[in-house]
């Protein structure tokens, strides 16, 4: 991988990170109260579930590197508009933008790394790509978070770390308008409908006919199923053991889960655990090890275990992307790896809706239970499909 290009990554994260740890508080600093934190997140999720699909579909059809541009031109207006909100309206439309921003970003330079690989190295090392970019996000992420909360700290009105994060987004277009080379799509006298027509056919094609593809879509839900359960409840659940003197082990564990998930990618990576029957084993035992979280009653156990998930999870994705990124096709990886995400939204999704039943009517605990439970019957189904 270009040296420029993992910087470009890393820092793509580190401006991702940067908000991670005071995202909340950034919101109720610039318009937004505890009643309405929860509409901005959901005006956010909405416009990417909406546009995730279509800016795939354009990354493929009028270039990645032009969508990359584009959801760097969003992200900046967000950060724009955030950095003069001071009203519930504002802040809803730094949201909105974002979501487009995050939308249009999503895939689109990943896909083009990715192809630039395979036409360079063909796709049997296919691993080592995809192990060095989920290291990379790891560790943007994981450094990111630390120097948000840094900044946070330093400046409670959070305009430092707005600042710092819209800046990233000049640097993020100029890096890649002199960094990022990609070859100029076929030319086609076809008109635009007649070339989505034909897109949208092939699209389908491959998600009807292929085993594959769509047994690791279904196993991205699950993932996703898994994943949003240990975000929402985690901290929660830690809290409810951890004396009052210690909660700056949050921003410790939340740092240990990102390089958790960066050595699981390369142990996969080393150990070449990238095959399909790799793939369920190890989403097996991320629920199991999700299922152990709850039952821990003890700081340090808990954090070990924690950090035992994202292991997992940063294996599981290995095989994940290497499986996928091997049966689709180029001309439809950018808008295959968006309806891989929607997957991951809709799993996450489910355990919004399923964990706030859970936990209303039954208990928080639970959740740590039922959840892993539903994940193994969704893998094994999967798993039987894939096989036959």
């Amino acid at each position: 991988m270009n040296p420029s290009h993992i910087l470009l990554f890393t820092i793509h994260y580190f401006g991702i990170g940067l908000l991670v740890p005071v995202l909340s508080l950034v919101f109720l600093s610039h318009g937004g109260t505890l009643a309405t934190i929860s509409l901005c997140v959901g005006i956010f999720a909405v416009m990417v579930v909406l546009l995730e699909l279509p800016s795939g579909i354009l990354a493929d059809m009028i270039g990645r590197k032009r969508i990359y541009l584009i959801s760097c031109c969003f992200m900046l207006a967000n950060y724009l508009i955030l950095l003069i909100s001071r009203s519930f309206f504002l802040l809803a439309a730094a949201c909105a933008v974002q979501g487009i921003g995050r939308a249009f970003s999503s895939g689109s330079i990943e896909s083009l790394e990715i192809e630039n690989y395979i036409e360079t190295n063909g796709v049997e090392n296919l691993k080592k790509i995809n192990s060095t970019m989920a290291v990379t996000e790891s560790a943007g992420l994981a450094l990111g978070s630390i120097a948000g909360g840094l900044l946070g700290f330093a400046d409670p009105t959070y305009t430092l770390l707005i600042i710092i994060a819209a800046a990233l987004q000049i640097l993020l277009f100029m890096l890649t308008i002199f960094t990022v080379r990609e070859k100029k799509p076929n030319v086609s006298h076809q008109p635009p409908s007649a070339r989505l027509k034909e897109h949208l056919a092939q699209l389908v094609n491959s998600l009807t006919q292929s085993k594959p593809i769509v047994s690791i879509i279904l196993m991205s839900s699950v993932t996703g199923l898994l994943i949003c359960a240990v975000e929402i409840y985690w901290q929660p659940s830690l809290k409810l053991i951890l004396p009052d003197n210690m909660d700056w082990l949050l921003g410790v564990i939340t740092c240990l889960g990102f390089i958790g998930t960066s050595f699981g990618n390369k142990v996969a990576e080393w150990c070449s655990l990238t095959k399909q029957k790799h793939l369920f084993i190890l989403r097996i035992l991320f629920a199991c090890s999700i299922m152990l979280l709850g039952l821990s009653h003890n700081v340090w156990m808990f954090m070990a275990i924690f950090v035992l998930i994202y292991i997992l999870l940063g294996a599981g994705t290995l095989a994940e992307n290497t499986l996928f990124h091997t049966a689709i096709p180029n001309g439809q990886r950018a808008s295959m790896m968006s309806v891989l995400s929607l997957s991951l939204r809709a799993g996450g999704l489910g355990t919004s809706l399923l964990g706030s039943l859970i936990v209303a009517g039954i208990s928080l605990s639970a959740v740590w239970v039922v959840v892993p439970f539903i994940a193994v019957i969704i893998v094994a189904i999967v798993g039987k499909f894939a096989i036959k």
